[in-house]
């Protein structure tokens, strides 16, 4: 186990905080860590009975367009499944009647400590959506056959993307 000894916290960012200093390691010496802290997000893939609904956008921290499960970042008091919902809604324009939980993952864990909270969208309605001004989101939809295969061939390379699919597939073969 590691135990900070003296930390500060070098940038405070509307996203994320980077936190540097010493920790003390299990046998009594120190060492050196940089920390990326974030609040943590969500993740849902929404299913309408045929096909899962994905979304594409560029992503300038990789100069591409990725295709993506829907997310984003956990308000301060908003729950996952509340953000779920929200981010549903604003990047699909879709609700659900039946919201499922497919655990958790860490984006990370060699530097950034954020969670992120992934669950699978059914029963859904389109209701239209209300993106963020800044966000240039397109939606992709997906057969499960084709999101088997993409899987499959390594081809969902966001790493939360490829988790989720492969949690909500096997949810939907067990269901």
């Amino acid at each position: 186990m590691e135990t900070w000894q003296d930390s500060n916290i070098v940038f405070d960012g509307k996203v994320v905080r980077l936190r540097v200093g010493s920790v003390m390691l299990d046998n009594g010496d120190t060492a050196y860590r940089e920390v990326v802290e974030h609040p943590g997000g969500v993740c849902i893939l929404p299913y309408t009975g045929d096909q899962f609904v994905f979304v594409r956008q560029y992503r300038i921290a990789l100069n591409t367009n990725l295709i993506e499960a829907p997310a984003g970042k956990l308000e301060p008091d908003e729950t996952p499944r509340e953000c779920a919902v929200k981010e549903l809604h604003e990047e699909t324009g879709f609700k659900a009647d039946t919201i499922i939980s497919l655990g958790t993952v860490y984006s990370s864990v060699g530097f950034c400590n954020e969670v992120i909270h992934l669950f699978l969208a059914l029963d859904v309605t389109q209701i239209g959506a209300c993106l963020e001004p800044e966000e240039r989101i397109e939606p992709v939809y997906m057969t499960v056959d084709d999101a088997r295969h993409k899987l499959d061939a390594h081809e969902f390379t966001d790493g939360k993307t490829a988790v989720i699919v492969q949690r909500a597939l096997a949810w939907l073969d067990r269901n």
